[in-house]
């Protein structure tokens, strides 16, 4: 057997071949069609010569004759003659070049011995130039006759060889498409047979195998995928049983999970769910797995594949929002429940991105406490508001000396109820609004605000009570920031719940900056201070009810109000912070839609 390169050589050597020989015989083609070309020409340069020589001498007679008749002279009849002369002896040249049979150079000499010596009587003078005429007149016509047996010739083998070219380069170009499909098959039918070979091993046949005996390139290809599919199939054979054991516990622990379970590619599409997710979702196929595409066509599985999405695209982990904005209500039958989103993005060993796991959390139990808690908070905390108001009326009256001058102790006493009776009013607003925003009875009335007025009126409500600090406000905010689509009293309610924060954790020397730039499509306001900072396990849960610092005595619903109403305008908030290095709060607003002005005209 050929191997593949000796098969690529034997090839090209047959096209070498055969673009030689047809090369060959083109050159040699061209070289006796340019013989006959130059015999021709031959032919035409001696009949041309012989009847230029037959022109002058038919002159010659005409001047003899006038000889006769007196009206010329021998002086001018030599003169004519020595002319034709050599017009005979250059005929002579031309015609013994063409050929040596006709006898142009008698006929030259005994021109030159007439010219030389004519003869005195004038009638014997024309006698003989006619003869001389005669003889040249049938060497002419003898030698056109030739010439144009040579051009018959030249003409038919022109004929021949044209033909001859025509059919060897026919033949040549079929032979060349010949060889090269050939060629082609020789060595393109043994690689796409590997292709394919190797396509199926890939595809998971180990029984394939590369039939290529030759020494070469592709056959140590072919030598090497036979090993390596020997290899895999053994290792299969071997490893197989645990693999499949792996597996089989893998989705008999998915299924067997109460929650629902939703593992997905990186496109979204349903790879597997568990007993859970089929109940939750309402798929009727026998085989869920098989249909990729339930989410896209079951109630709420958009928010589902948003989620997924996003988990994606960040790639880490979706652990869900608090508030009941965050849960996804689903019908199960006649029931309603609640669930909270849990998407987790799957990697292999190398980190590479497979997809994500969704867990389906069911918190409607703890859905209905959280909504019971937040309405009783709302009750209570209005109820309570009233008392509370008439309690610090009523110690504010006392402070006054409406009820008798108090003593110094007494006078102390009641400024301390007072403070701890105006933190409790704070803490009852704040119980309010946030029980208002997670229940919807809080309505936002977003309108174009300018960052700029905004924080110039936070930082004059706060004026005094950091001058107290001797703590310095700076303004970082360009006149220009673009108009933010927002609530006027949810910012002013964010930006003093940060800014409070901020005096209060920043010791008396101290450095608070407020301002506003603008990103891409939105404003990000911020408040940066000098404080001490917060320590790193609670800046994930800052934000949280209730998870406020127990040495400062706060509760920790500011911070939560400021997220509840930082999402409800469509932003986010965040905390960077380092023990002693200060705390920077930003949060961001959408930047409000340019509306085009009309024309006083246009608008009626």
């Amino acid at each position: 057997m050929l191997s593949l390169y000796q098969r690529l050589i034997l090839g090209c050597v047959l096209l070498v071949a055969l673009v030689t020989t047809v090369s060959l015989l083109v050159r040699t083609s061209f070289v006796h069609l340019a013989a006959l070309d130059a015999q021709v020409h031959v032919a035409d340069g001696a009949v041309s010569s012989l009847a230029s020589a037959q022109a002058a001498m038919a002159h010659e007679e005409l001047i003899a004759a006038r000889i006769a008749t007196g009206t010329a002279s021998v002086a001018e009849f030599r003169g004519k003659a020595t002319k034709t002369q050599a017009l005979l002896e250059t005929a002579a040249t031309a015609v013994r070049d063409f050929d040596d049979n006709i006898p142009i150079e008698s006929l030259s000499a005994q021109h030159s011995r007439l010219a030389a010596r004519p003869p005195g009587d004038p009638i014997q003078l024309v006698r003989n130039v006619d003869a001389l005429q005669l003889q040249l007149s049938r060497d002419l016509s003898n030698v056109a006759a030739m010439r144009n047996d040579v051009v018959g010739e030249l003409r038919g083998q022109q004929a021949s060889l044209r033909a001859r070219l025509i059919a060897a380069c026919g033949l040549a170009i079929i032979a060349s498409s010949v060889i090269s499909a050939i060629m082609l098959a020789l060595v393109i039918v043994p690689l796409r047979r590997t292709a394919r070979v190797a396509r199926r091993i890939a595809q998971g046949d180990l029984h394939q195998r590369v039939e290529w005996r030759a020494r070469d390139d592709l056959g140590a290809i072919a030598t090497e995928l036979n090993r390596l599919a020997i290899r895999l199939r053994d290792l299969r054979e071997t490893e197989s049983g645990r693999r499949q054991m792996e597996f089989q516990l893998i989705d008999a622990v998915v299924r067997s999970i109460f929650e629902p379970v939703i593992v997905t590619d990186g496109k979204g599409q349903v790879l597997k769910l568990n007993q859970a997710a089929v109940e939750v979702l309402g798929s009727s196929s026998q085989n869920p797995e098989a249909d990729r595409m339930v989410l896209a066509s079951t109630p709420g599985g958009d928010k589902i594949l948003n989620a997924i999405r996003t988990a994606l695209t960040m790639q880490r982990a979706s652990t869900g929002e608090e508030g009941e904005s965050a849960l996804m209500p689903l019908r199960i039958g006649k029931a309603e429940r609640s669930y909270r989103l849990r998407t987790t993005p799957m990697r292999d060993s190398e980190g590479k991105l497979l997809g994500a796991v969704t867990l389906l959390e069911d918190v409607t139990a703890i859905a209905e406490v959280d909504r019971f808690k937040t309405r009783f908070l709302s009750v209570a905390s209005q109820k309570l508001r009233d008392p509370l108001q008439r309690l610090r009326l009523s110690l504010y009256a006392l402070i006054q000396g409406h009820a008798g001058e108090l003593k110094p102790l007494q006078a102390e006493l009641a400024a301390s109820a007072e403070f701890e009776a105006e933190r409790l009013d704070d803490l009852m607003l704040d119980l309010i609004e946030v029980a208002e925003l997670e229940t919807g009875r809080r309505q936002l009335r977003i309108e174009k605000i300018r960052p700029i007025d905004t924080l110039h009126d936070a930082l004059l409500r706060f004026r005094d009570a950091a001058r107290d600090k001797r703590i310095d406000m700076e303004l970082a905010a360009f006149e220009d920031v673009a108009f933010v689509q927002g609530d006027r009293r949810a910012l002013r309610t964010i930006l003093d719940n940060l800014i409070a924060n901020a005096l209060r954790y920043t010791p008396e020397g101290g450095h608070i900056q407020v301002g506003a730039t603008e990103e891409a499509d939105r404003v990000q306001f911020f408040v940066r201070d000098s404080g001490r900072g917060i320590e790193s396990d609670r800046l994930s849960t800052i934000f949280g009810r209730f998870t406020g610092d127990a040495s400062s005595g706060t509760s920790g619903l500011g911070l939560a109000l400021v997220r509840r109403l930082v999402e409800s305008l469509g932003g986010q908030v965040s905390a960077e912070s380092r023990l002693g290095g200060g705390t920077t709060f930003r949060f961001t607003v959408p930047i409000a839609m340019a509306e085009p002005d009309r024309h006083p005209v246009e608008a009626g």
